[in-house]
């Protein structure tokens, strides 16, 4: 047992002695030589992906936000189809256009049908320091209701139960919930206004641009076509939670209703869903002209999707 522990000792020591030398830089020639190639392969990897990471933070990023997901379907048609699905149709439509003529980085904050939480959604645009953050959804009704419209935050415009309504929508989980009138919910909902309000007029800006083109865009060669046309509701305001932390230019875009079923079969028809990504494409690039950040590489006529 004495040996055992006197040979540990001594066994430590040299460890501990190794140790110091190799501390203070006196490491022996032939140790230069046994550095195992695997590690140099991962010197090189790490500095390769360091260039790469380097590259990515100097290339602007463009967030779209596919609107709901997962468990969370939106608005539910009458013949059965979901919002969530159009929503993520056109969104990826309008990532590809941009992709092809834009020199931006495009994310996405869902690519599949999976739940992401309003505030991950804000935060991936943050995190990303993105420049212009759109929303995409299908609108919903209990009335008879039609049309596209574009919305962007509100700080004061709202009366009391619009402001109520937004933030019930914005808590889907809690819509059979009332308000309180204990001032809790509503220092809850001027937090959520600080992160946007910087960027109100660019939001309206960016809002107006693309809700120009919609009624433009769903046409057929310059003509109303009765398949995609499409009534102009105009630039809104309102509270929607996703838009409150964004810290960029951002809108949400409500595309026709899914609660009408005229518009219901207008919104999974694959040449209204273009349609839409053209007209969204084309205000985003006019948008970025007029405040100055011109795309490298807009493309006049954008090229037909697959």
């Amino acid at each position: 047992m004495t040996h055992r522990c006197v040979a540990s000792a001594q066994g430590f020591a040299v460890l501990l002695a190794a140790a110091l030398v190799v501390a203070a830089g006196a490491v022996p020639a032939r140790a230069e030589t046994a550095v195992p190639a695997r590690n140099e392969a991962f010197a090189a990897g790490t500095a390769k992906a360091a260039t790469g990471t380097a590259e990515a933070a100097d290339q602007k990023t463009i967030v779209i936000d596919p609107g709901h997901g997962g468990l969370d379907v939106g608005a539910k048609g009458k013949f059965g189809n979901l919002e969530k699905t159009v929503d993520l149709a056109i969104s990826l439509k309008l990532k590809t256009l941009i992709e092809q003529n834009m020199a931006y980085r495009v994310l996405l904050t869902r690519d599949k049908d999976i739940d992401v939480s309003l505030e991950n959604r804000s935060a991936l645009a943050n995190n990303n320091n993105a420049v212009v953050f759109i929303s995409i959804h299908a609108n919903g009704s209990f009335r008879t209701a039609t049309g596209a419209e574009t919305f962007y935050m509100s700080l004061t415009d709202l009366d009391e139960e619009t402001r109520k309504l937004a933030y019930l929508e914005n808590n889907s989980s809690q819509l059979e919930t009332r308000i309180s009138d204990d001032g809790k919910d509503a220092v809850k909902m001027i937090l959520w206004d600080m992160a946007q309000a910087s960027y109100i007029k660019q939001s309206a800006s960016l809002a107006e641009a693309i809700q120009r083109e919609l009624p433009a865009l769903l046409t057929t060669e310059g003509r109303p076509s009765r398949s995609l046309a499409v009534e102009n509701r105009g630039i809104k305001q309102a509270r929607f939670k996703v838009l409150t932390g964004v810290a960029c230019p951002a809108v949400l875009v409500e595309v026709a209703f899914m609660s009408n079923p005229e518009e219901e079969q207008k919104l999974i028809d694959e040449d209204f869903q273009t349609s839409v990504a053209h007209a969204i494409y084309r205000g985003l690039v006019s948008y970025m002209r007029t405040a100055g950040s011109r795309p490298p590489a807009p493309a006049p006529s954008p090229a037909p999707l697959p």
